[in-house]
């Protein structure tokens, strides 16, 4: 099967919209698939990629440092992910098209986000919609999602946002999603549309890497709990600060020893400052931004492995970083209210999902610790991110395509 995958974010980022298209094309390569891609990323001459990449360059926005140069950049990214006659959209249409004469594609799919992603497939002609497939790695617009992500912005583009996704599933053959809520919540959103067009196919995780971690890191981190990744200001957790809190106290009262809290990525500089006390007394440190191999190297170390969501009724997300956490054979706390993440835990176990609560936290973090060796990862969790399996999904909707 020839597959044409039409993204912005792709290899050599590292964001995690990038790493998902660029592990969806790869699974898709070895699953036997011919696999092109065009994307919004530059690609190097030496790249060593199995299939083709080509790519048209999207609009640079810059960088603000004021609250006013934010607000403006932000506005200047919503304008452009509805502007259906972007240059990079009108651009990325022509390319497909013209790959398409020598490939013949059996199937285009969109993947977003951002959204204007998928704009490129209204561009083409009638033959080559009907192979269109459109794929979500987060429900779209902001305006179906719980506070603290719907916000008065999105709630004032919600008219013409919804017009446009509306346009893009009724004209795509096939939509997926990453999780159920997702989809339910868009139909509730959007009565006409039609169940049986939309699909569910969760996230690829990241395999261990080959061979031990480095002894210094396994050393440090071996029963840390650890969390990888961005922690923004919407995911902050000061029950996750009054749990850790108990839990030193305990520790200097000599009834457990605390391993001790890492973070690893950017830290909303609030959170940050209300963990000083914990800072000092070396319970919590902030590792800071490093690699891709050695945040992997982290994560393969680490003792406990925490995700952590916004404080919410019900999430429509589900996390990457909880897939790759998954394939870690490590037990996980997720701070998570219901949804994908909490079913998945609850269903094949591998971990414990509490709520912004911090005697939740506070019993769940002591129940880890006591519980020492005997608490530890699911293969049936980890089962659910495997590449060769989340390809074989991917084709069974393909098929379907006609």
């Amino acid at each position: 099967m020839k597959i044409l995958i039409v993204c912005e974010h792709f290899f050599p980022q590292t964001g995690a919209q990038a790493l998902q298209a660029t592990k969806v094309a790869d699974a898709l390569h070895l699953a036997g698939c011919e696999v092109r891609v065009l994307c919004g990323v530059a690609q190097e001459a030496s790249s060593d990629r199995p299939y083709d990449v080509q790519w048209v360059p999207p609009r640079d926005y810059g960088k603000a440092t004021s609250s006013m140069g934010r607000a403006l950049r932000r506005l200047r990214y919503e304008i452009d992910t509805v502007n259906t006659r972007g240059g990079w959209v009108r651009g990325m249409a022509a390319k497909v098209i013209e790959i398409n004469r020598s490939f013949e594609a059996d199937v285009i799919m969109t993947q977003s986000t951002p959204f204007r992603a998928h704009l490129v497939g209204l561009h083409l002609p009638p033959g080559l919609r009907k192979r269109w497939a459109c794929y979500f790695s987060d429900l779209w617009p902001l305006s179906l999602t719980p506070r603290p992500y719907r916000t008065r912005l999105s709630d004032l583009l919600r008219p013409i946002q919804m017009k446009l996704l509306t346009q893009v599933m009724s004209t795509a053959c096939r939509s997926i999603f990453t999780n159920d809520v997702s989809v339910l919540r868009l139909l509730q959103a959007w009565p006409q549309g039609d169940r049986a067009r939309c699909h569910v196919v969760a996230h690829i995780g990241t395999p261990p890497s080959a061979g031990e971690p480095p002894s210094a890191i396994r050393a440090h981190y071996k029963k840390r709990f650890v969390h990888v990744g961005k922690l923004t200001r919407e995911r902050s957790c000061m029950a996750l600060i009054e749990a850790v809190t108990r839990l030193c106290n305990d520790s200097e009262a000599g009834e457990l020893s605390f391993p001790g809290l890492s973070f690893v990525g950017g830290v909303d500089p609030a959170f940050r400052r209300n963990c000083d006390e914990l800072v000092k007394k070396g319970v919590v440190e902030f590792v800071g931004d490093v690699d891709p191999a050695a945040a992997r190297a982290i994560c393969q170390a680490a003792g406990t492995l925490v995700v952590i969501e916004a404080d919410m009724d019900e999430s429509p997300f589900l996390a990457s970083k909880f897939a790759d956490y998954a394939m870690l054979d490590k037990p996980i706390l997720a701070i998570s209210p219901r949804g994908p993440i909490r079913d998945f835990l609850e269903c094949d176990g591998g971990g414990v999902a509490v709520g912004h609560d911090a005697d939740e936290i506070y019993a769940a973090m002591r129940s880890i610790i006591v519980q020492g060796d005997v608490c530890g990862g699911s293969r049936a969790l980890a089962a659910h991110f495997d590449a060769m399996r989340i390809a074989g999904h991917y084709l069974d909707i393909f098929r379907l395509v006609k």
